[in-house]
């Protein structure tokens, strides 16, 4: 009796264990099965959040290129002295062959053969960043972001505590939101600005005379309203500027005037060295005193309106990391009441700069102007050989000092170009809008 019912209660003990084990080798084989799709899940989220990451981090950077090549393009603080300027705020001032006899030199115009207005000035910040655009390399683009993405890999699956036969998953940290932020401020983006000058220039030929060349200076002073360089497109720009001059000589003071110029220019940079320009300019004289003699001249009076259409090419090269040569031509044709002024000036200049340090730069220059007058059987050679310093103050303030000879020819028999000439200028902004 009582080994069987021992048999009895021992099968009824082994039935109950196989059960109890194939329903928690059941239950174990479901559990793995949904942790293994939660994992594969949680992989693909995490996947597509670090897909998602790259193309915002991408985003932000092909943002932060635009924005420094947009910085590079736009106006910095200087005034624009572009290239197809450089023969400053005045293309060609006018001219009238020296009169024999003094009163008829009492009546006529200044004469303004070779005036700082002629003379080059080195190419300012702004136009040397339109000069070097940052070229967008896409393999440097992606190793960056690359190096920038490189971060700790998902959390893998690891096993541990094997001999209690527990399997353990380390699920990912969830990222809390990051807290609301303000917004920060837009930035400012002037289009324009506002920049006073004033310049001494001097030379031993002031009206540029054959027969009795005659020493004096001349004080510039004056103010210029220019836009930045409004982008129309990559690599095309729009730039305008207003200025106003006033031109005192120190002892011909029965000649003092006064300047105003207009110019609109459409720059294209055809390359990371060279660029061309197209640009329109009009320029007033205006007598500042009256005449001793009651039919001459008035102080008010316009003695010269003259248009200019003018198209240039300018290129730098580098030769080293502080030496590099500037060249620049430009085709002006110039149409002037009076008519006898009209011309068509051919315009070579080309400048070799070292930049000492920073806020230094020395260099030569030389510059050619063939001028061949289209209503009057006339046909001028200028040339110019100086030296040049320019002085970068601060982001506001600039100053340029010339010393230099001319020479040249004229078919007029009066006009002589031979001379030495130095000037300084100094110029500061005032504000930007």
């Amino acid at each position: 009796m009582l080994p069987k019912n021992w048999k009895k209660l021992f099968f009824c003990i082994l039935l109950t264990s196989s059960g109890g084990s194939w329903c928690c080798t059941r239950v174990d084989a479901a559990e793995s099965a949904i942790t293994d799709v939660w994992y594969s899940n949680s992989l693909v989220t995490t996947q597509v959040n670090y897909q998602q990451s790259c193309h915002k981090l991408e985003q932000k950077a092909i943002n932060s290129l635009c924005k420094l090549s947009s910085e590079s393009h736009s106006l910095d603080s200087r005034m624009p002295l572009n290239l197809a300027q450089q023969t400053p705020q005045t293309t060609q001032t006018p001219e009238q062959t020296e009169q024999p006899n003094d009163t008829q030199k009492q009546n006529d115009p200044p004469q303004l053969e070779s005036q700082p207005s002629n003379l080059p000035i080195s190419p300012s910040d702004s136009k040397e960043q339109l000069l070097n655009l940052p070229e967008r390399n896409q393999s440097q683009r992606l190793e960056r972001l690359i190096e920038v993405l490189r971060s700790p890999k998902p959390p893998f699956e690891s096993n541990s505590d094997r001999e209690l036969g527990l399997r353990v998953r380390l699920r990912p940290l969830e990222q809390q939101p990051l807290p609301p932020t303000e917004k920060p401020a837009p930035q400012f983006k002037p289009i324009g600005y506002l920049q006073g000058r004033v310049g001494y220039f001097q030379t031993n030929n002031i009206f540029s005379s054959n027969d009795s060349p005659i020493e004096d200076g001349l004080i510039i002073s004056g103010l210029t309203l220019a836009s930045t360089y409004l982008p129309l497109g990559s690599k095309t720009f729009l730039n305008g500027s207003i200025d106003g001059n006033l031109i005192r000589y120190i002892n011909q003071s029965q000649y003092h005037y006064n300047q105003l110029r207009f110019n609109l220019s459409l720059y294209q940079q055809l390359s990371q060295r060279m660029y061309g320009e197209i640009s329109w300019s009009n320029q007033q004289l205006f007598y500042a005193n009256n005449s001793d003699r009651l039919d001459s001249f008035k102080s008010g009076d316009r003695f010269l309106n003259e248009n200019s259409l003018q198209l240039s090419l300018g290129r730098r090269d580098p030769l080293t990391s502080r030496l590099s040569l500037d060249s620049f031509y430009e085709l002006s044709i110039n149409f002037a009441d009076p008519e006898s002024r009209n011309r068509i000036i051919n315009s070579f200049w080309v400048s070799l700069n070292y930049y000492l340090q920073k806020p230094f730069q020395v260099g030569i220059d030389y510059q050619m102007n063939l001028s061949d007058f289209t209503h009057r059987d006339r046909e001028d050679q200028l040339y110019r050989l100086f030296g040049h310093l320019n002085y970068r103050i601060s982001d506001t303030i600039n100053m340029n000092m010339q010393a230099g000879v001319s020479l040249g020819s004229s078919t007029d028999e009066n006009i002589d170009f031979d001379g030495w000439f130095f000037s300084i200028n100094y110029s500061l902004q005032l504000g930007r809008f």
